[in-house]
């Protein structure tokens, strides 16, 4: 049991790490409309639970608003973090479905609308509408074109999240999907005589 304890705090610690390693390469050289912030809480979620994941989601914009020097742009998204920790945490937890392609689906979608929803809460609540990052381009161009803020806020960060949350769930299934195939060809090298 301590083990797995220090265990799942190492993996904590890593993740944390990695989330702001990511959000800094994204930052200062891609400059790519994605966060990047969350790709090893879903991680933590999914192979820990849903406590561990919430943690690594608190301390990894925890610790992004302290290198961003305390600007107060990241700490309020911890929650955004936070519910995508919970969110991966739970899904996963039933390992049969969760590693079916449906499941997968199901772990996007819900990402992809909880971040949404609630990042697009904390932009309308917290900045007025506008954060000066990328997807702000987007909510100007909709507001432009008639939208209100608050929709804006929403529709600007549906292909963002898709694509932010979508990545990294898929790119765990696929690894998840090779590591037992490679497995199963161990326990049988021939393939096996199933058809």
């Amino acid at each position: 049991m301590k083990q797995r304890r220090l265990f799942i705090l190492l993996a904590i610690i890593a993740a944390v790490l990695l989330n702001n390693g990511l959000q800094l390469l994204q930052e200062q050289v891609l400059d790519w409309p994605f966060y990047f912030d969350s790709v090893f809480t879903i991680t933590v979620g999914i192979f820990f639970g849903w406590l561990p994941g919430v943690i690594t989601g608190l301390l990894t914009n925890l610790l992004i608003e302290v290198i961003d020097g305390f600007q107060g742009l990241t700490w309020p998204f911890a929650l955004v973090n936070m519910a995508t920790g919970l969110i991966a945490g739970l899904l996963a937890a039933d390992k049969k479905r969760y590693w079916t392609l449906p499941g997968q689906v199901t772990m996007i979608l819900a990402l992809t609308a909880a971040n949404t929803l609630l990042g697009a809460f904390i932009v309308n609540v917290v900045y007025g509408g506008l954060t000066g990052t990328a997807p702000d381009i987007l909510v100007s161009a909709l507001l432009l074109m008639g939208r209100g803020k608050a929709l804006s806020t929403v529709l600007a960060r549906v292909p963002i999240n898709l694509v932010d949350k979508g990545t990294p769930v898929l790119i765990i299934y696929m690894i998840h999907r090779l590591i037992i195939f490679r497995i199963q060809r161990k326990k049988d090298p021939l393939g096996g005589d199933d058809y």
